[in-house]
């Protein structure tokens, strides 16, 4: 990748991509490669499964970029695609689109432990993970676009589809939901 791409903005790079710019195009997966495959993990619940999400997000971005309005934000527009292929599971071929090397799980995306956590006794990760992994996916979702992404709620209501007002009642619930199931009341720390 050139170096002339690396301090360009997403909705440039997007609109240089939709025009035929590969690098431009492999910037942005670059950029995106780790959240994606965070985002395709946690509505996935598997390494295979948001393996192939993440690379499918990054087809289905190649292939809508014609029509992508760089007016927009490329972030919400990007995350709604990868939520949306993490949850599907979906695995279309990808014939006549070019596949970008490095879209599988980078090492530093890995959400799950590794053995060595898991052998030095990291229960807490663990139970965090099946709470989170036991919500509801409306609850999921936001959880997971505000805790992990570190999404606003204005970010994450446009990446959704929702409302902000619904984005707030979700964070809620769903804290609620995981401080019981995690045994924490609110207003207990550690």
């Amino acid at each position: 990748m050139g170096a002339e791409h690396l301090d360009e903005r997403d909705e440039r790079l997007a609109a240089m991509a939709a025009g035929g710019d590969r690098k431009a195009f492999e910037a942005l997966v670059t950029r995106h490669r780790e959240s994606v495959y965070r985002l395709c993990w946690s509505a996935s619940g598997n390494h295979a499964d948001a393996d192939d999400a993440a690379q499918e997000t990054f087809v289905r971005v190649y292939r809508a970029l014609p029509g992508y309005d760089p007016a927009r934000p490329f972030g919400p527009w990007l995350r709604k695609i990868a939520w949306n292929c993490g949850l599907s599971g979906r695995r279309d071929s990808h014939s006549g689109v070019p596949v970008v090397s490095g879209i599988d799980a980078p090492e530093s995306a890995d959400p799950a432990p590794g053995p060595e956590e898991a052998a030095s006794g990291n229960e807490e990760r663990g139970r965090v993970a099946g709470a989170m992994a036991a919500l509801p996916t409306d609850l999921r979702t936001v959880m997971v676009l505000r805790a992990v992404e570190g999404l606003s709620y204005a970010e994450i209501a446009e990446t959704a589809g929702i409302p902000a007002g619904t984005v707030m009642s979700r964070l809620s619930r769903a804290r609620e939901r995981l401080l019981g199931a995690l045994g924490t009341r609110p207003g207990e720390g550690s």
